[in-house]
């Protein structure tokens, strides 16, 4: 049986994908298909400043909108 990754593994997978591209919690919820902007929101407050993990102001590098964003630089 294979283990299905946890929402924190998949935001996490997926920032990294994006090779510094910074992302906002609901385009990251959208890209992911979660329930809610919510369980983002969860993982990327708390990855920041881990693991290569940024949160910072500025806009999305999806859908352009100004806010708060998660970017991974290493």
């Amino acid at each position: 049986m294979t283990k299905r990754p946890t929402i924190a593994e998949q935001v996490s997978g997926l920032v990294r994908r994006m090779d510094g591209t910074p992302l906002c919690d609901e385009c990251i919820a959208d890209r992911l298909d979660l329930s809610s902007i919510a369980q983002a929101s969860v993982v990327t407050s708390s990855a920041s400043g881990t693991g290569g993990f940024e949160r910072l102001r500025g806009p999305c590098g999806l859908c352009g909108e100004p806010g708060p964003v998660i970017r991974c630089n290493g």
